[in-house]
């Protein structure tokens, strides 16, 4: 008797281009994962034990994801699906059992390794949408509350806990805001007003992001993390507002990020020259990894981040115009959002755009949840481009026949 063996076979008709460039931000990252990591107390030790430890959250991540492309089932999530919720509510109370990470109880933290469930709820609330709202026209006896009723009150309870008692806006914000995308891509009749209503108000959040950078929209953000008792969250908005008011405290990283990327120029100051990591950045591997990607690489290096994204983005959404299936479409185009969000929060934080929210850049940042949470949502990409293409030859192959 055969016994079944883990493959790491991509399977048939999967994207290719999509692959290459996962393979290529990912190493990019562990490159400069271990840039990032110098400072006056690292030692050559030191850094290939960080290199060594990111490359391995890579091949950790790079089996997952094959292993989703391959036997991912969106019957089978189905057939558990409250279970799944059930497990994942619970996985967000655990990090209150343990100590704090600047102000936020957001990780999990165990001898070897740290996790952050908040990270893996992002993917859960992808396929929660998929699962509830996609494919859905033929429910005529339901209103359009009764269909959003559970994706909605999954997203808002997870919203709830990670703000409230993990303290950790930025998750919060970036699963609202995929759950909020992927609610946006169903074409049932009772949710269209209910869409365009919502399109309206992300129209809305997008002025308001503006808004609270003046004066008048400061004193309304002061006045509401005062009351709810969240002053390292006021710093933050404080910080986006006047980036230079207290440089040596709570401005500091945002204000030596700036410093570091107006220095890079075009093609920067040379791989492991970057001055800010030397103890002004703190933690440059992981939120602040741009700055010194900026520094080191100038804009050439920033425009590889970008092209990448933009190879992804671009395909998710050609896919997500290609299938037929409502399901399918809501995987692609929450994933395209997931990157977009992370990189609109990242980028937005380290340029004073908006309050810096802690938010890693995927691929880039060090960090194993994140890794490997965007791996597994790669994985499901490419489970939807595979099953595409074969159906696409199935089609061909039957048409051929026929004739």
């Amino acid at each position: 008797m055969k016994k079944n063996k883990i493959s790491l076979k991509m399977p048939t008709g999967y994207s290719k281009l999509i692959h290459a460039t996962i393979l290529a931000l990912n190493l990019f990252g562990v490159v400069m994962i271990i840039s990032a990591s110098m400072s006056t107390t690292s030692t050559t030790q030191s850094l290939m034990i960080a290199g060594i430890k990111e490359f391995i959250f890579v091949i950790i991540s790079y089996i997952l994801m094959v292993f989703v492309a391959r036997n991912f089932s969106m019957k089978l999530f189905g057939k558990y699906f409250y279970f799944i919720l059930g497990i994942t509510a619970v996985m967000l109370f655990v990090p209150l059992a343990f100590s704090g990470v600047n102000g936020a109880k957001a990780w999990i933290q165990l001898p070897f390794m740290t996790i952050q469930p908040s990270e893996f709820t992002k993917i859960i609330v992808i396929l929660t949408v998929a699962y509830t709202l996609g494919d859905k026209r033929g429910e005529r006896d339901k209103k359009w509350w009764q269909l959003l009723m559970v994706p909605v009150l999954f997203i808002l309870f997870a919203v709830g806990v990670i703000t409230v008692l993990q303290s950790d806006l930025g998750s919060a914000v970036v699963i609202l805001g995929i759950g909020y995308l992927c609610i946006l891509v169903p074409s049932n009749s009772k949710l269209t007003k209910t869409q365009k209503w919502m399109f309206g108000l992300l129209l809305f959040a997008f002025a308001f992001l503006f808004f609270i950078d003046t004066p008048f929209g400061f004193k309304m953000i002061e006045s509401i993390f005062t009351k709810i008792g969240k002053p390292y969250m006021l710093a933050r908005f404080q910080t986006s507002a006047d980036p230079l008011h207290d440089i040596y405290g709570n401005s500091m990283q945002i204000f030596y990020g700036l410093v570091s990327m107006t220095k890079g120029g075009w093609f920067g100051l040379g791989y492991g020259n970057s001055l800010m990591k030397y103890g002004y950045i703190p933690e440059a591997n992981t939120d602040f990894i741009l700055a010194i990607v900026i520094e080191e690489l100038g804009i050439v290096g920033f425009g590889i981040i970008i092209v990448g994204y933009g190879i992804l983005i671009y395909n998710m959404f050609k896919y997500a115009f290609k299938v037929k299936s409502e399901k399918d479409k809501i995987i692609l185009v929450g994933t395209a959002a997931y990157i977009m969000i992370h990189f609109f929060f990242n980028v937005g934080g380290l340029s004073a755009f908006i309050p810096l929210t802690g938010v890693p850049l995927l691929f880039i940042s060090s960090g194993g949840s994140s890794r490997l949470a965007i791996m597994i949502a790669i994985g499901l990409v490419q489970n939807v481009i595979a099953r595409y293409h074969r159906e696409q030859t199935l089609a061909k192959q039957k048409k051929v026949v026929q004739q």
